[in-house]
């Protein structure tokens, strides 16, 4: 296989040398090396229990939570492990270029994007509390940043020296326990429900450096180390995160009895490992964004909202025109079933994803 692969690409690069066609022919050889990869991959590799809904599947791991029962305050506890992340040498690299390249365009005052200070997942401890079973989510952090997030989560399958991918190095079944270098920018993903029952979408910048211009749950917040730390000690509040989230990007003031965290898990895709839930506004759809009207800390990130009857069979309709990703379905899904339980829930993915 590894000849008939390197002849294709051989003859592919001989015949598209003009500097018009480059791209589709690096398209074509990173897209050969990935099938080369696969082929070799050996048989009985571990499976990944992927999220179904419906007859579809999708790119995700769900590790804690189902939609019916949710963590509290005193359920989710955050630590952060002072030690150093350890960069294998290429994503140092990368990192590297991209420091240098950003640094370059500041001093040209080009459009650029700043290194602000990220959470890496290093470990997590899933438990059920005593008598009642609740569910129990301890978090254990490493410090990271902006700069390696772009160098590993938005470089997974940018093609190394060698040929190969950061996600075929790493990224291998069954992908329970979080890669540290890799698992950068862990947040939180929140569905927002508004008085007259309304789910409100988001969709992102064009200029947003992962899945520009997609639709989205209400907003995606990662973790900040310093923004989010809670009032008794240096480790992060997941719902302060929440909080703020809501309030830059998409304009609206939440109140920890608001939030409802339902589960977490990782999405394979982008390797996103997110704290997922929903919450409850005060105040209509049209009332949020007249707020909103009126000034918001993050709205580079987001380009427009969306509104959509929270039901299900409206929000399955609604996702059949459009692309999200796997994590956005999934927050969808334990939110309406967090509503309307999960026999009416699925009942209704059973009839419309087909």
């Amino acid at each position: 296989m590894e000849l008939i692969i390197g002849a294709i690409v051989g003859v592919v690069a001989a015949v598209i040398f003009q500097p018009p066609l480059e791209r589709v022919r690096n398209a074509i050889i990173k897209h050969a090396r990935r099938l080369f990869y696969l082929a070799m991959k050996p048989a009985g590799s571990a499976m990944i229990e992927k999220f179904h809904l419906g007859s579809h599947e999708f790119n995700f791991l769900v590790i804690d939570g189902d939609g019916e029962h949710s963590y509290t305050p005193p359920t989710i506890s955050c630590t952060v492990d002072q030690s150093p992340i350890s960069l294998p040498p290429e994503v140092k690299e990368l990192r590297d270029a991209i420091e240098a390249r950003e640094a370059k365009k500041r001093l040209a005052a080009e459009p650029c994007h700043w290194n602000g200070p990220l959470y890496a997942l290093k470990r997590y401890v899933v438990g059920r509390t005593v008598p009642n079973e609740d569910l129990e989510l301890r978090l254990i952090f490493q410090k990271s940043d902006y700069y390696a997030f772009q160098a590993t989560v938005e470089s997974l399958d940018s093609v190394l020296s060698d040929g190969t991918t950061l996600r075929q190095r790493y990224l291998t079944p069954p992908m329970h326990q979080p890669i540290p270098f890799l698992s950068v920018g862990f947040g939180v993903s929140l569905v927002l429900l508004s008085t007259d029952h309304k789910i409100i979408l988001s969709r992102r910048s064009t200029q947003s450096g992962v899945r520009p211009g997609e639709l989205d749950v209400s907003f995606v917040e990662g973790i900040h180390p310093d923004l989010d730390r809670a009032h008794s000690t240096p480790c992060p509040d997941i719902y302060r995160t929440a909080i703020r989230g809501a309030n830059e990007e998409v304009g609206v003031d939440l109140a920890e009895e608001d939030i409802v965290f339902l589960g977490f898990g990782v999405d394979l895709e982008y390797y996103q490992w997110n704290l997922i839930g929903m919450a409850h506004l005060k105040y209509t759809a049209s009332e949020a964004f007249a707020q909103r009207s009126r000034g918001s800390g993050g709205k580079w990130e987001t380009r427009e909202f969306i509104t959509i009857d929270a039901h299900p069979d409206a929000v399955w309709k609604f996702l059949s025109k459009d692309k999200l990703w796997a994590m956005g379905w999934v927050a969808l899904y334990w939110t309406l079933v967090h509503e309307y339980g999960r026999k009416k829930v699925d009942a209704s993915a059973m009839r419309h994803l087909r």
